[in-house]
């Protein structure tokens, strides 16, 4: 008996150890580098039976922030430190500055968390060296792009509680690209029944760049003749005594 316990345990040591060395195995690099920027929006929805429950603040929240703009400041195999600020309709914005380690996703300070290993494919750990042992679940294309997809379901039955968490990361640059949480109160607990989502998405890139904006120039004498065609209209309406110059004023 003593020997087939030790058998045992000696395959289960086994077993976890292929387990730990296949996870050190994978390796990730990142795919983002000092100098990009990322500019997020976000809008969440939420609705409840009863008339009486208040919409949750950090909902109130995303549908007052007008972006949230992401630059990398430095990159390497371990650490990407980020710059965050936050722009909301109302009020100062938000800034932080942080790092998160892509091989474990452990975060600092302010870092923004969302961004993983490139090149990643189905079945890959996202933290190989990490505890929360989470994978790819699909490659899809997404606006042209080849984008890693993350799925998580929670069902909490305590508080009858369903959590999901649905994750899209551009695969060649490991950058979240559109992530939409969701939570479902099915009633059974708390007696009134809810549904709240949040998403967060990626509005410009670096293979997405922001339009730039440009006021159009007239060429010199095309912007002189338009000039002087106006004068000499305003001349001429003013010499006719029945023209009444009346202000327009908007409603």
């Amino acid at each position: 008996m003593n020997k087939k316990l030790v058998a045992v345990g000696f395959l289960l040591c086994l077993a976890c150890f292929v387990v730990i060395q296949t996870a050190r195995a994978q390796t990730v690099t990142p795919g983002v580098k000092a100098g990009d920027d990322f500019t997020f929006t976000t809008f969440s929805y939420w609705t409840s039976s009863s008339a009486l429950d208040s919409i949750p603040q950090d909902l109130i929240t995303a549908n007052q922030t007008t972006s949230i703009d992401v630059r990398i400041s430095s990159a390497n195999d371990t650490y990407i430190t980020t710059f965050t600020a936050s722009y909301f309709t109302s009020g100062a914005p938000q800034a932080a500055r942080g790092t998160v380690n892509i091989q474990t996703g452990n975060i600092t300070d302010g870092g923004f968390a969302a961004i993983i290993g490139a090149n990643l494919n189905q079945g890959d750990l996202i933290h190989p060296l990490g505890t929360d042992a989470i994978t790819i679940n699909d490659t899809v294309t997404m606006n042209g792009r080849p984008t890693n997809e993350i799925i998580i379901n929670l069902y909490n039955s305590t508080n009858g509680v369903t959590l999901s968490d649905d994750r899209f990361f551009d695969q060649a640059t490991g950058m979240l690209v559109q992530e939409t949480q969701k939570s479902v109160d099915d009633g059974t607990v708390s007696g009134d029944a809810s549904t709240s989502s949040l998403t967060l998405q990626l509005k410009y890139s670096p293979w997405n760049p922001e339009p730039v904006v440009t006021t159009p120039e007239f060429p010199p004498a095309l912007a002189l003749s338009i000039i002087v065609g106006a004068t000499t209209l305003v001349v001429i309406g003013l010499k006719k005594k029945h023209l009444i110059l009346t202000p327009v004023v908007k409603a």
